[in-house]
């Protein structure tokens, strides 16, 4: 029985409806008025917009041309100003003169599109992109489509094993309803090979762009920090130096350190040079009794302890004791002969005990709470800088919805005539300051949500980057210098020396430091998409991956 016409249902196309407009209106977009009815269409960048535009006066066949160019392409494209050529009466347009380099004209002459241009002729010292082209010659550009590095990932090799599984499935199919001599296994390997091909080379381009990126920028070469805040200190103790003035930034509020006093106590200890065996210093050992009291009090000792006896030396010796560090540097029989022993250290000995009682008063309650109070604030100034722009962000939106409505208004004020390039200019410049005020504190406020990101000082300080080569990139708040980066070198694990090493640079290598950071977060990001990708894809395969072994 034959069914009725109109009851048949069609089945979909499977088309998607198209998401472009036929007519979508009066918009503005980069302070230009996009309007598809009454605009007039530009040859060179093909847009229908309000801004001015030069017209052809070329008559051919008793007709005459139809063509405009706005104003930014002829003067970009072609050296022109529209103003100037809207005066002439026998004006011929570009492709009249044939001279027209846009991406249609180009390939009816054969050749390829140019894409952008106008900042590389710029930059040569040319005026547009026309005399480029004479310069250089017509077939020496040809726009072609970057691939970005993104664009091949884990999915599209996961694409080509399924492509290639699907074509054996098929290839077994027809093997089995046709003639069995119709598909062989080479033909199956073929297509397996082929498909691993791609996948080698897409991952042999992958890792050239990687390599480029670490090549074109390098670290620059450091020299060897001696000298801190105008101190001249040893090699091997300007990691401990740095510890002791770190700390002493972070959690000199909460000690009540007054300004440069953990500079002169450093001064103190080195101030001559490797000298050893001085009397005791009058800043080190307050502060030093300083730290003893406050871990005391957390562990409800109650000591009486006074620079002037040998009380805070036994308790700094029990202190040792019970924590089990430096055993090998300070054995217990060092504490019970009295503050002697102590003046008879060098200033390298001492500034480990005084970087041990900074580490063992970080366990303390009030060195706890100093934290989490810090913690708060930041986290509260954290907010208050999102909040700041979000609103400068809203303020340049706003203004630059205004500056649009007022482009639209004059627009419509003119009864859809064009508008001159003065008026247009004259219209952007009112209100030009005030948007960029507004961006300006938008990218104050950015830059305020970055830096509170990290981790407040008292909660830590985070490298820079740490590399797989020992190589670790620091900015420490206690050092000022320009350009305010160093360098920790922790040697390999084949090295023979264990002492690590420290370097600064000089300020005219700060661009250099700057750009091999960039490019090793780039380095880093890159991988760290890539190893997203393939988490994804090895979830997708996880069962069929076990399967395979078991």
């Amino acid at each position: 029985m034959a069914l009725d016409a109109s009851k048949r249902t069609k089945k979909p196309s499977g088309k998607k409806p198209s998401k472009r407009k036929t007519n979508p209106g009066v918009r503005v977009v980069g302070g230009r008025i996009y309007d598809s009815s009454n605009g007039k269409c530009c040859h060179q960048c093909r847009q229908k917009t309000m801004d001015f535009v030069a017209s052809c006066k070329a008559v051919k066949n008793n007709k005459q041309c139809k063509l405009n160019i706005c104003h930014t392409c002829l003067l970009n494209r072609y050296g022109e100003r529209a103003q100037e050529v809207a005066t002439l009466s026998d004006w011929h347009c570009p492709k009249c003169r044939g001279l027209c380099n846009c991406s249609f004209c180009r390939k009816e002459k054969g050749l390829e599109p140019t894409g952008i241009l106008s900042h590389r002729a710029k930059a040569s010292g040319l005026s547009s992109v026309s005399e480029l082209l004479q310069v250089e010659g017509d077939d020496s550009f040809a726009y072609v489509k970057k691939v970005k590095l993104e664009d091949v990932s884990i999915e599209d090799v996961a694409n080509e094993h399924n492509k290639a599984a699907g074509k054996k499935k098929k290839a077994l199919n027809k093997k089995t309803k046709a003639n069995l001599d119709d598909v062989s296994i080479e033909d199956v390997a073929n297509e397996n090979s082929k498909a691993a091909g791609k996948i080698k080379k897409a991952k042999a381009t992958n890792e050239v762009k990687e390599e480029e990126i670490l090549i074109e920028a390098k670290l620059p070469i450091g020299i060897s920090l001696t000298n801190v805040a105008g101190i001249d200190i040893p090699i091997e103790e300007t990691g401990n130096l740095l510890q002791f003035l770190e700390f002493c930034s972070a959690f000199g509020e909460a000690l009540d350190l007054k300004e440069g006093q953990a500079e002169s106590i450093v001064s103190e200890l080195f101030s001559c040079g490797r000298s050893t065996r001085r009397q005791p210093y009058c800043s080190v050992i307050p502060v030093m009794i300083q730290l003893l009291e406050l871990i005391s009090h957390d562990r409800d000792m109650s000591l009486s302890l006074s620079a002037t006896d040998s009380t805070w030396f036994s308790s700094l010796g029990e202190c040792l004791l019970q924590s089990g560090v430096l055993s090998d540097v300070f054995p217990p029989e060092t504490f019970t002969s009295g503050v002697s022993e102590y003046t008879k250290m060098d200033a390298s000995t001492r500034l480990k005990l005084l970087n041990f009682l900074c580490d063992e008063s970080l366990s303390t309650l009030a060195m706890r709470n100093f934290i989490e109070t810090k913690s708060v604030e930041s986290e509260a100034q954290r907010r208050e800088a999102k909040e700041k722009a979000a609103a400068a962000k809203e303020k340049e939106k706003q203004l630059r919805q205004k500056m649009q409505g007022d482009l639209v208004k004059a627009h419509m004020e003119r009864n859809g005539a064009p508008l001159s390039i003065e008026e247009h200019h004259a219209i952007l410049s009112q209100i030009k300051a005030e948007v960029k005020e507004a961006h300006d504190k938008m990218l104050e406020a950015k830059g305020m949500i970055s830096r509170k990101r990290q981790r407040c000082d008292a909660a830590g300080t985070d490298p820079i980057l740490l590399n797989d080569d020992g190589l670790v990139l620091w900015k420490l708040k206690c050092f000022e210098e320009e350009p305010k980066f160093l360098l920790q070198d922790l040697g390999t694990f084949g090295d023979l020396s264990p002492h690590e090493k420290w370097l600064a640079f000089k300020p005219e290598q700060k661009q250099e430091v700057e750009k091999y950071i960039s490019a090793k977060g780039e380095f880093i990001l890159i991988y760290a998409f890539k190893r997203s990708k393939l988490i994804k894809f090895l979830d997708m395969k996880q069962y069929k991956f076990f399967a395979f072994l078991l």
